[in-house]
């Protein structure tokens, strides 16, 4: 039941309208075709009239009615699920939950693309369903906040100081960013290029974003699941709020402060594990959604 009542409340997203559309077209051509083969070739103007009138057009007009009626399902979905004891015993659970706290607690940049929060919440339920299928439990989810918000800030300063025109030093947080080379010898994509071109920035930016998003969310998932505040939270969502807001600053080029780091905020990651995890976070928030493999390498590189 929870899992209709999600499916159909994801269609009152313009873009789940639409990829609806695309594979129901599909589908409809398909069948008018197959019938065309069973009935030997005839009666060409009947079936496409039956297939496009009848079957095509009846479900499509449905599905756009959930753009008024699919927000009060998906409403009164979250305001059923939030209080429940299993609300994250399973998948589709998880699911609702993450999206009712990605809706209470993250705002995110102008720069982010539309539909950006969704990566963000299919980041989070598939690290938290990774953690619950592994027994890792709350545990588990505060390792991977300690981890999320540790990149987030190496990352940013990394932007700062390219921003700053100060040369990264040796073993420093913009060093380990902007500078380090692959396993193979190779050396990947500047994270963080202050003479790149915008549109190149802006891929960085944007990752910055959906990484302080989705530590937000993890946090909040954390909270939530264990009716306690995390130990150190309210310095790492200051961490990831501060970020949201100076990826807007470089990218929109605004006047502002400088980047400064926040006490609290957790810095010790191992130099291949930052190149590892921000590589593969910035392909997945780069690729068209909902990129499942990207996602799925992202995923793996975090540490348990």
């Amino acid at each position: 039941m929870v899992t209709w009542r999600h499916r159909m409340a994801r269609l009152s997203e313009p873009g789940a309208r639409r990829a609806f559309g695309r594979a129901w077209l599909a589908i409809c051509v398909a069948g008018a075709i197959i019938t065309l083969g069973l009935a030997g070739g005839q009666h060409f103007f009947i079936v496409t009239a039956i297939w496009l009138v009848c079957i095509f057009v009846p479900v499509r007009i449905a599905v756009e009615s959930l753009h008024t009626f699919g927000p009060r399902l998906h409403d009164a979905l979250h305001r059923d699920m939030q209080h429940r004891p299993d609300r994250y015993d399973t998948r589709e659970h998880l699911t609702v939950m993450v999206e009712l706290l990605y809706e209470r607690e993250v705002k995110l940049p102008r720069l982010s693309p539309p539909g950006f929060g969704g990566k963000v919440i299919d980041a989070a339920v598939g690290l938290c369903h990774r953690i619950s299928g592994r027994g890792a439990g709350p545990l588990g989810v505060s390792r991977v906040v300690t981890t999320c918000s540790a990149l987030l800030d190496r990352w940013v300063g990394a932007i700062a100081a390219g921003e700053c025109g100060t040369p990264p030093s040796s073993g420093s947080a913009a060093a380990e960013l902007s500078f380090v080379g692959g396993s193979n010898g190779a050396s990947p994509p500047t994270l963080w290029d202050p003479t790149a071109s915008v549109q190149d920035q802006w891929v960085a930016l944007r990752a910055v974003a959906g990484l302080g998003a989705l530590t937000k969310v993890l946090i909040a998932v954390y909270e939530d699941s264990t009716g306690q505040h995390l130990e150190g939270g309210t310095a790492l969502r200051t961490v990831a709020d501060a970020a949201m807001d100076y990826v807007d600053q470089v990218g929109l080029r605004l006047d502002g402060p400088p980047w400064e780091t926040v006490p609290g905020a957790p810095l010790a990651l191992p130099q291949d594990l930052v190149a590892r995890l921000a590589e593969t976070w910035m392909a997945f928030c780069q690729a068209p959604s909902p990129a499942p493999r990207r996602l799925k390498t992202f995923i793996e590189a975090m540490p348990e």
